[in-house]
């Protein structure tokens, strides 16, 4: 059949395929395919390119559904959802999977009610405001316990799909749990899981602006466990570490609950009073603090070498303006404690303040006190009973300050805690040796040596250097060391010492007998000589156990090969006492005062028998 009255016939059967791909196309089916034979070229032109649209637009549509199911896998993974709301019809277009979103049966959703439904109410009016102006940002919790999500709402102006608003809403709720994890962490001790010195600081601020305002007065405890130090020399941090948890939880059982605890470092503990009316409120919490940890750590699992607490209090506002302050001066009234008889408590006072600032003072002026020439060495001698003779020395620091002399007791303890007595244990071991090096005779002189030079001074170095330099024979010095030395690190203090002793210099124990456990100590290393102490000297001819103690440590001292000096002899009975004993060395003012060298000429360089301060011997025996 002909069309226009003649021409190329029509090829109607694939006409008609096109028109059926043509529908499948307008009702979603992409899938039909057209024959391309056909005598009608132009009709097998157009069924090829038919076909092609097809596959074209089909993996298009494959494409999408690829990109929608990302979507929604994107979203479910990143926890959140998305939507639009056009305007001004308010038209809801959600974007990949929204949940919550309502049955709406064919009809357009509008309006945000059914996504305030989701919203806790007490949020509803921030978050409907973000549907106003540009949008913003609201955090809100969902109504499952612990979940939080956040929806951020953005102004979309005039773009493909119109002005509106793109809503994206988000589960934050493992996100809030790890910054409140963090700032837990943050704001607390770990180990007790007491808040830290970071938040107790922000607590005291704010409660010290609420005070000013309110007239409140409260009062700030910082508790200090005696000997804590020994704990962890002798058992280990473990050990320490169980004690404070039981002190941590003794506390939280002793307070109200409107008080604070908070770990502030180290054994330090501070406990904020709130609401006292006076300071014998403050009075009476301290003591049943220091009751009640004393029952408590007396029944711990831990040694009982520490079951005591010192405390310090100030009370706010009136010590201190800031946080800072109240803690550094309850940590002075704390301090006083300590040095007094430990197990108790103070407040602070302007007295406790300026004996503060005096320590201050002391500790800035001991640093560089050699360099100024304020450190000089003084002699006491030993006489050995049995020949009268003066057979050594021992140098002991001295420290002239501002033209006035300040006693040993009161600088050596200050410069041990700051560091300075590296320094100064240096210089009297360089200018005792250098000193004995030029006396005629060949006496021997004593060093006494602080545990700070043992754990920070290189302290074998040290004596083998000044050894060389000044050309003294090894066994003409002798260095002194106390107990604690031995207790604060025993294996390292232990090592230290038989280096020293190596090089041919003599190891002397001191103050015998005040430590934890003498003869425990000198198992540990074996010891030239013990210095009995002077408290058990002075007791004699007064104390009726004192003789018999005497006897014992010399008794050791026989048994073990060592020799033992005698301190602190200042009458003829206790030296006569002490002869009869069977005590061969002596040291005191009775034998001789410390002085300056010159003082001794005469013995160092004769070796003479008789000491500065006897007028014989004879007065012995």
């Amino acid at each position: 059949m002909n069309i226009a009255g003649g021409g190329d016939p029509v090829d109607r059967q694939a006409i008609e395929a096109l028109c059926q791909a043509m529908c499948g196309v307008i009702t979603g089916d992409l899938s039909l395919r057209l024959r391309t034979e056909s005598t009608d070229l132009t009709v097998q032109k157009l069924s090829l390119l038919t076909n092609f649209m097809l596959e074209t637009a089909q993996r298009a549509v494959e494409r999408s559904k690829d990109n929608a199911d990302a979507l929604d896998n994107v979203q479910r993974v990143a926890k959140l959802e998305a939507w639009r709301m056009t305007l001004p019809a308010g038209e809801i277009v959600p974007i990949g999977q929204v949940r919550g979103l309502p049955e709406h049966e064919g009809e357009t959703l509008r309006g945000i009610e059914w996504f305030l439904g989701r919203v806790d109410s007490d949020y509803h009016e921030a978050v409907a405001k973000l549907f106003g102006g540009s949008g913003g940002a609201v955090e809100w919790p969902g109504s499952a316990a612990g979940t939080w999500f956040c929806t951020e709402v953005t102004a979309v102006s005039e773009d493909d799909e119109g002005s509106g608003y793109l809503v994206i809403t988000k589960d934050i709720s493992e996100s809030r749990r790890a910054a409140e994890q963090i700032r837990y962490l943050v704001e607390h001790d770990p180990l007790t899981g007491l808040a830290n010195r970071r938040r107790l600081i922000s607590y005291l601020d704010t409660t010290l602006a609420a005070a000013r305002v309110e007239t409140l007065k409260f009062a700030v405890h910082v508790i200090d466990i005696d000997r804590f130090k020994t704990v962890n020399d002798l058992y280990g941090h473990t050990t320490g570490d169980k004690l404070l948890i039981d002190l941590a939880a003794c506390l939280r059982g002793e307070v109200r609950e409107n008080d604070v605890i908070a770990r502030s470092g180290g054994d330090e503990f501070v406990v904020v009073q709130n609401g006292i009316t006076s300071a014998g409120d403050a009075s009476r919490l301290a003591e049943r603090l220091i009751g009640a940890v004393s029952a408590r750590l007396s029944t711990s699992e831990v040694p009982a070498v520490s079951t005591t607490v010192s405390i310090g209090i100030a009370l706010a506002p009136d010590d201190g303006e800031t946080a800072e302050a109240l803690l550094s001066h309850a940590d002075m009234a704390l301090y006083q404690v300590k040095s007094a008889s430990r197990n108790g408590f103070a407040f602070f006072n302007t007295q406790i303040n300026d004996a503060q600032l005096a320590l201050r003072r002391m500790e800035a002026d001991l640093r560089g006190a050699c360099d100024r020439n304020e450190i000089s060495v003084q002699y006491q001698p030993q006489l050995d009973i049995a020949s009268g003779s003066i057979v050594g020395f021992e140098a002991l620091a001295r420290w002239r300050r501002n033209e006035n002399d300040v006693s040993p007791a009161a600088f050596i303890p200050v410069a041990e805690e700051t560091g300075s007595i590296i320094e100064i244990g240096s210089f009297v071991l360089r200018e005792a040796c250098r000193e004995a090096a030029g006396w005629r005779a060949p006496l021997r002189v004593a060093v006494n040596i602080s545990v700070v030079q043992i754990q920070h001074g290189q302290l074998p170095e040290l004596v083998a250097a000044v050894l060389a330099e000044t050309g003294l024979a090894p066994a003409r010095l002798e260095l002194e060391v106390t107990e604690s030395l031995l207790l604060a690190d025993a294996r390292a203090a232990t090592d230290v010492l038989a280096r020293i002793r190596a090089l041919g210099v003599t190891i002397s124990l001191d103050d015998f007998g005040t430590g934890y456990s003498s003869l425990a100590t000198l198992r540990m290393f074996p010891f030239d000589k013990i210095k009995l102490d002077r408290s058990f000297v002075s007791d004699l001819g007064r104390v009726d156990e004192a003789e018999a103690i005497v006897l014992a440590v010399l008794g050791l001292g026989r048994a073990l090969d060592l020799s033992v000096v005698a301190e602190g002899v200042e009458t003829p009975a206790q030296a006569e006492m002490l002869r009869t004993a069977g005590c061969a060395l002596l040291q005191g003012y009775l034998i001789g005062r410390p002085a300056p060298m010159a003082q001794f000429d005469e013995i160092v360089g004769l070796n003479a028998c008789l000491s500065p301060s006897m007028e014989s011997p004879l007065q012995i025996g």
